[in-house]
């Protein structure tokens, strides 16, 4: 199956042409319709911003406890596993 490599406005802008063409009014009225439809509720952010001050505190907790998972050190800094990983690969 082929992959769609055009987006919304281009595929809009496609069918307005198609139906300029084909001289089809209800197309228009269809290419009006396609959107896409703005989020209505997302979740709050709840991990904290990974500052080069926390960052370092994660690198220092995680040396003081070598056998901990990212996984169980995030919790502790209220930051999620990813943001482990860029404190410990020093990405702040």
């Amino acid at each position: 199956m082929a992959k769609n490599k055009r987006g919304i406005p281009d595929l809009r802008q496609r069918i307005r042409e198609i139906a300029d063409e084909e001289n089809l009014d209800e197309l228009h009225d269809i290419a009006d319709e396609m959107h896409r439809n703005s989020p209505i509720r997302r979740a709050k952010n709840q991990s904290q911003t990974l500052t080069p001050e926390l960052a370092k505190k994660i690198r220092d907790f995680a040396k003081k406890h070598p056998n901990m998972h990212q996984r169980d050190i995030a919790p502790k800094f209220n930051v999620n596993p990813g943001r482990v990983s860029q404190a410990m690969n020093n990405e702040v």
